[in-house]
């Protein structure tokens, strides 16, 4: 029996790199994943004023034009609405085109969305692991008399509680506003093949 505690705490030790090591990358790609939000949003904004788009989303009666010329306008950035919206002139007055193309853009959008659902749910998880493994070792060193690896380790333990809280929240706001941004998209994309359905 002894033996089996003793394998079960050498894993749980050699698990402290690996999730410190995950820990950190997922901060840094949230980090990343922050930088690129805002430079969505700050586009976003400009061509929705582009448009005459008023802060619920409703358009003016002449805004179809402006908003195709808008999402054409942005094409060569890449954005996935862009190239949704190109795509669907491609062929204006073919139904199943239009919900192929957007088919691939909600397919799209949820692979963007899943490092965010990633980050809500694992960045909490690590930071748990993180605060219960170096406990273990806190703990002998207390029973040892040992206070400096006692500290250190429980400076360990609350620091990953702390960053693995934090990744969580950032998940958690972003992937709230994207996932608002992905219907709107969405929606625009609709009233767009819709128009153009009508148009062609």
């Amino acid at each position: 029996m002894e033996q089996l505690i003793q394998t079960l705490s050498w894993i749980a030790a050699a698990l402290q790199v690996p999730v410190v090591v995950a820990i950190l990358y997922l901060l840094a790609r949230g980090l990343l994943a922050t930088g690129g939000y805002y430079g969505r949003w700050s586009d976003r904004l400009r061509w929705r004023r582009r448009i005459g788009m008023d802060s619920d989303g409703h358009l003016p009666e002449a805004g179809i034009g402006m908003l195709i010329e808008a999402l054409e306008d942005g094409r060569a950035s890449g954005q996935p609405l862009q190239r949704a919206a190109a795509a669907l002139r491609q062929a204006p007055a073919d139904t199943a085109w239009h919900e192929r193309v957007i088919t691939e853009f909600e397919l799209g959008t949820d692979r963007q969305l899943a490092l965010y659902r990633s980050m809500t749910r694992i960045g909490p998880l690590l930071g748990l692991m993180g605060t219960l493994i170096p406990l273990g070792p806190a703990l002998v060193g207390l029973a040892a008399g040992d206070i400096s690896l006692l500290a250190r380790k429980m400076e360990v333990a609350f620091a990953t509680t702390v960053v693995g809280l934090v990744i969580g929240a950032m998940g958690f706001l972003l992937h709230q506003s994207a996932s608002r941004w992905a219907l709107d998209d969405l929606s625009l994309l609709e009233f767009l093949s819709s128009k153009l359905r009508e148009k062609a």
